[in-house]
């Protein structure tokens, strides 16, 4: 089977349409994937191609299924990805990338440090305490979520403080590499290595400002070390340490603790390979000095995707004992590789380190992206044909590998060629009028005509509004209801007629509650909007939507990010109806509510055939109005 055929036909998770109750037989190689090439990947999407791990976790915190159909539900999973990865011939293949909500929560189980709040006396950390600290209960909020560095991952924050007392309470990485192990699959467990764990955490509440939380290494490399010694003794030949934080500027004293850290853990990586990955950016010259200079350390990856200075890095000095994880395959958006590309950039790495030293791999984990695109049955297919999910991308990654060592399918890399070819001269993606609406753009065009104060005292003589005017931020809840009414309309079901009708009674609601209350100035509370980026997307040009292309945000919260392909326009007007029917039904100032932006663009895959920040969004009625995307 070619890899192009591969690509489109296979499809790894069909046998979750129903959960086993039997562990799944143990997992034999296909002849080719024997002679798996030196392909990796950083890590891969848990919430399942769709959504299966998220209605898992919400029945199960709804009383209606069991622990064990939760961890039947995970383990189906898991092997579904394992099981994808192999038959298209990964050697590198990830552990302990699943979670079942968050991985730097994971790591806070595994290190014991859980928050005094939660009650929990020692012991294997299990589900109680887990999503207590995840979600909170009836007695105890959850603990803080925050970004994932500059994704729209979220993760749960580690609350540390100088009393904590660190143990080795979740033997999670430990247990998911034996399980794949059981099927026949020596996987590569994947932890987050201490210096990000540090520098992802925060004081606990009530600790001294003096405190440094660094100062907590030496409390956690033990436990690493435990950790470190299970893995080898359960058969690990390769254990990855996660440590994105490299990628900042650190301080003279955060570089130190790095370097200290893997120096102290450095005779517990005796019989195992060690591989420290990083990404999203690249590595700062000091930093990758550091990094490449350790000692019993088998092999470092980089970013290559969104790290542009990193060849540079390379071409000045690589240890030539270590391997060279290279991240060609982006894991942060969902476009196609371009394979003619990154092959070049492979056989440069290959002068610079060796042959036998580059390992094709992902940029970052793909845990960013959508999963799989044969799902995507609805989806323009010109535009199909310029994608890659995670399991697309997993076929790619294979695809370079092979292609280095001179096993290169002809057929794919043609068809990838295409696919490109045809993106770049697709009148679709380019549209003359936006482009010329941008070169007209002129510096006055980005500042008012008038003055704030002017501004001001116009809007004071019309709306009269007190010193401290009351509002709200603009969307009121969205009811069982109105998603009901929103689905049939969308399916046809009910007339346009009646969805407006079904609206324009919510948005009547919604005023008149807000003139009882004595807001001052009103918003008609969205009931149109299915979600507040997705909504504008669908009204502008060069946006496509998908059907499953979630990607997990946090827990079980997935979010079906809209995909910007070309030049963004704006039709029509896309709020002025709703705004001037809540008008009309009130005498005060009724507020209009767009999505920004900047939020547009940061909640979207984004096109990558241009720089991020080139205008390349107008409205059709005039170059003032231009939005810059």
């Amino acid at each position: 089977m070619t890899q192009l055929s591969l690509l489109h036909s296979l499809s790894p998770f069909s046998s979750l349409s129903r959960f086993s109750i039997t562990p799944p037989p143990r997992f034999s190689l296909p002849s080719f994937s024997i002679r798996a090439m030196t392909s990796h990947i950083v890590g891969y999407p848990r919430i399942g191609p769709k959504r299966e791990l998220k209605f898992a976790l919400e029945s199960f915190w709804e009383g209606k299924s069991s622990a064990e159909e939760l961890k039947q539900v995970a383990a189906d999973l898991r092997f579904s990805i394992w099981k994808q990865m192999a038959e298209v011939g990964i050697k590198y293949i990830p552990s302990n990338t699943f979670s079942y909500y968050d991985h730097v929560l994971d790591t806070t189980a595994m290190l014991g440090a859980v928050p005094p709040r939660y009650g929990w006396n020692g012991g294997e950390i299990g589900f109680d305490v887990y999503f207590s600290m995840a979600r909170g209960n009836a007695s105890v909020p959850a603990m803080e979520m925050t970004k994932w560095f500059d994704t729209n991952y979220h993760y749960i924050v580690p609350e540390l403080g100088p009393d904590v007392k660190f143990s080795y309470a979740s033997h999670k990485a430990v247990e998911e590499y034996k399980e794949a192990k059981a099927l026949g699959l020596d996987t590569v467990p994947v932890l987050i290595g201490p210096l990000s764990y540090l520098l992802l955490s925060k004081p606990a509440k009530g600790v001294d400002k003096s405190f440094s939380l660094l100062s907590l290494v030496e409390k956690i490399i033990p436990i690493y070390k435990e950790v470190v010694a299970e893995l080898k003794a359960a058969g690990a030949t390769w254990i990855q340490f996660d440590e994105p934080s490299l990628v900042l500027d650190l301080e003279a004293l955060q570089l130190q603790t790095f370097t200290n850290a893997y120096s102290e853990l450095e005779s517990s990586f005796s019989g195992v390979n060690i591989l420290i990955e990083t990404y999203f950016a690249d590595v700062p010259i000091q930093t990758y000095k550091a990094l490449t200079s350790l000692k019993n350390v088998a092999g470092f990856g980089f970013d290559l995707v969104r790290g542009t200075r990193t060849l540079n890095f390379l071409k000045s000095g690589f240890p030539s004992d270590k391997y060279l994880f290279a991240g060609v395959v982006d894991g942060r958006n969902i476009w196609a590789n371009d394979l003619a590309a990154s092959l070049c950039i492979l056989q440069v790495l290959e002068g610079i380190v060796g042959k036998d030293k580059v390992v094709v791999s992902t940029s970052c984990s793909l845990l960013h992206t959508a999963v799989d695109l044969v799902n995507e049955t609805k989806l323009d297919k010109e535009i199909k044909s310029w994608l890659a999910f995670a399991a697309q991308k997993v076929v790619e990654v294979n695809a370079l590998a092979r292609a280095l060592v001179g096993q290169k399918d002809q057929a794919f890399f043609a068809s990838n060629a295409t696919s490109h070819a045809s993106r770049r001269s697709s009148p679709r993606v380019r549209n003359e009028n936006v482009q010329r609406a941008v070169v007209a753009l002129k510096d006055s065009d980005h500042r008012r005509a008038t003055s704030v104060s002017a501004r001001l005292a116009a809007q004071q003589k019309k709306l009269n509004l007190p010193v401290l005017p009351t509002t709200t931020i603009g969307s009121f809840p969205q009811t069982i209801g109105l998603r009901k009414v929103r689905r049939e309309y969308k399916a046809k079901k009910i007339t346009e007629y009646d969805y407006v009708n079904a609206m324009k009674e919510e948005i009547s609601k919604v005023v008149k509650l807000q003139e009882e209350l004595g807001i001052d100035v009103l918003v008609h509370g969205e009931p149109e909007r299915n979600d507040m980026v997705e909504y504008f997307g669908e009204q502008l040009s060069g946006f496509a939507f998908t059907v499953n292309g979630w990607v997990q945000s946090y827990g079980s919260r997935c979010v079906k990010p809209p995909i910007i392909y070309g030049d963004v326009s704006r039709p029509r007007a896309m709020t002025v109806f709703w705004s001037s029917t809540a008008q009309s039904m009130t005498r005060r100032p009724m507020k209009g509510m767009l999505t920004g932006p900047v939020t547009i663009l940061n909640w979207s895959f984004v096109r990558n055939d241009q720089n991020r920040f080139t205008p390349t969004c107008a409205t059709q009625t005039s170059t003032t109005s231009l939005i810059r995307l």
